[in-house]
């Protein structure tokens, strides 16, 4: 019995129907979901009602579980390391204090951008599941880099052949400027374009959030070509909006989206857990 799906956008993504992630999943099942995954950039499964031990489990399906990482920033100590792969996403506070695990960055409006690009092996895939909502906001931006790529003037796409960005981020801010004191960030060189390890496609793989220069070109240059691939990557014909409901898993692969996260109300409650699956080497042109 094959999958049974619906599409989320004619952009990317597919709804999987009759599926629970909670389970075990037998082979079939198990190569019919990474199929439409890799088909389809995202796939999301609604009613699902998880422990973090079954989202674990579930999120091993596709590799290894992703470690966390302090920024330098806020490290305290060399060891100062997080314990779980599992990140809270949420602006709860108890006793005044955000929840154990949470998101520096779980309580706002969040820019487009791909997890992990500042990694030398960034995650391939993020997985979001939705335990408290709030009434409006906090949606899920995702769009197709494939069809970015796609998107470049043939002349540009010719000029940026085999040419690097820096990507980076210090865990304290929103965006980042060309001039940052890397001393204090997380960073790392990444292929502007970059051929999925998986599909064989080619994706563009910037975003306004962390790619800050274009290496071996001059600032003026860098950030005008920048901006102009800024704008096709969050092209919203290319785009789907998530729109949470609680018991909401929604997974996508970095390699070929961005995703970001709409403003949301500070008095409502949202709780949503995260883990990814680590890269398995880095990314090549």
């Amino acid at each position: 019995m094959s999958l049974t799906t619906r599409p989320l956008s004619p952009a990317l993504g597919v709804e999987v129907l009759g599926v629970d992630v909670s389970e075990p999943l037998d082979g079939k099942v198990r190569d019919d979901i990474l199929d439409a995954f890799y088909q389809n950039i995202a796939l999301l499964f609604r009613g699902q009602n998880l422990t973090v031990e079954q989202q674990n489990r579930f999120t091993t399906t596709f590799g290894d579980i992703g470690k966390r990482t302090i920024g330098p920033r806020l490290r305290k100590s060399a060891d100062d390391i997080y314990t779980t792969p599992v990140m809270v996403v949420s602006n709860i506070k108890e006793d005044g204090k955000p929840l154990a695990g949470a998101s520096a960055n779980g309580d706002r409006e969040m820019g487009f951008h791909q997890d992990t690009a500042f990694h030398e092996i960034p995650d391939h895939v993020t997985i979001l599941y939705g335990i408290e909502v709030s009434s409006h906001g906090g949606h899920t931006l995702l769009t197709n880099q494939y069809a970015a790529y796609d998107n470049v003037p043939a002349d540009l796409k010719t000029k940026l052949e085999g040419c690097k960005v820096l990507q980076v981020y210090d865990y304290q801010r929103h965006t980042v400027a060309a001039d940052i004191d890397l001393s204090g960030a997380r960073y790392y060189v990444q292929p502007i374009f970059v051929t999925h390890p998986v599909t064989g496609r080619r994706a563009l793989y910037v975003n306004r959030m962390m790619s800050v220069r274009i290496e071996g070109m001059e600032r003026t240059e860098s950030d005008a070509i920048l901006s102009d691939l800024f704008d096709i990557t969050e092209d919203p014909g290319f785009r789907y909006e998530h729109v949470w409901e609680v018991g909401d898993l929604l997974m996508w692969d970095n390699f070929c989206s961005i995703h970001a996260r709409t403003f949301y109300p500070d008095e409502e409650r949202r709780l949503l857990r995260r883990t990814t699956v680590a890269g398995k080497d880095r990314l090549h042109a």
